[in-house]
């Protein structure tokens, strides 16, 4: 699902005749069955392109089309909350059924009251995020941080949108529930081909599964590329205060120190082994020479 903003900008008292502007002016295309990562400091109008892709606010002036929705005209938003999914920050804390599968059924048996296939709607939302069956009957609650976030996303999925918006979804988890969710998100765009949106600081994840990113600042848009494209362009992002992958600051250390460019290294642990083989390489050269 392909998603356009032409000439957006929108304000939240447009009244004001000095109303400095959330987004201003920004024209982007994000193509379907991609990861897109959105990026900026504090108060860039990373929320406010969220909630307008979402379509709980319309622009001040402009167009926002996502799939076959113009969204700034008349349009079905019950059929549009079904092709577009929302997963909030924290959306666990939003938990309020006793068991996981009557918290995943809940959009559907409020939308789709005489479905009798619902059951089988919440397993495959469990499969598609890497839960089994035994989860039904559990308590949302009595699960662990990863757990819950999966349960969350299921809840969203369970309608099987074309299009995810994830906002800062790897906030509050560790180490081994954020490598799991990392490769839940890859799957959902590799074997599902669902279109996914993350809007996060969590730059250090986003380098190692995003296709695109769209750095915003002051409501612009100030580049949009390829990952590598983006964040191998270091003084751009510090002159606009977006953040940096730390795999990216070690490998330009490493070039200006020593010459040598690894070339896009996807994670630290990644580095570390391609700085081991290249130790190990030159060693034998020095050997051999000797």
């Amino acid at each position: 699902m392909e998603i356009i903003f032409r000439n957006v900008s929108f304000s939240y008292n447009d009244s004001e005749p000095n109303n400095k502007k959330a987004l201003d002016n920004i024209s982007v295309f994000l193509e379907g069955n991609l990861i897109h990562g959105v990026i900026g400091p504090i108060g860039s109008g990373k929320s406010t392109m969220l909630e307008l892709m979402n379509g709980i606010t319309k622009p001040t002036t402009g167009e926002v089309v996502i799939g076959n929705y113009e969204l700034t005209k008349k349009f079905d938003f019950n059929k549009f909350r079904y092709d577009v999914g929302l997963v909030y920050q924290f959306p666990e804390k939003q938990f309020f059924c006793s068991t996981v599968g009557e918290e995943i059924a809940f959009s559907s048996k409020v939308f789709e009251p005489k479905n009798k296939n619902i059951k089988n709607k919440v397993k495959k939302a469990l499969r598609m995020v890497g839960l089994d069956d035994t989860y039904i009957k559990r308590s949302p609650f009595s699960l662990n941080a990863g757990e819950k976030r999966r349960v969350a996303i299921a809840s969203v999925l369970i309608s099987n949108p074309k299009l995810i918006i994830m906002d800062e979804p790897t906030i509050g988890l560790d180490n081994n529930s954020k490598r799991k969710l990392m490769k839940l998100i890859k799957n959902l765009k590799n074997r599902y081909m669902k279109t996914i949106v993350i809007v996060t600081h969590d730059v250090d994840m986003l380098y190692e599964i995003v296709d695109d990113v769209v750095v915003l600042n002051e409501g612009k848009i100030i580049k949009q590329g390829s990952k590598t494209e983006v964040f191998s362009n270091i003084k751009l992002l510090e002159e606009n205060k977006a953040p940096i992958p730390n795999v990216v600051k070690i490998c330009d250390i490493i070039k200006n120190k020593t010459g040598i460019d690894f070339g896009y290294v996807d994670n630290l642990n990644s580095l570390v082994r391609k700085i081991a083989n290249n130790f190990n390489n030159n060693t034998v050269g020095v050997i051999q020479d000797e």
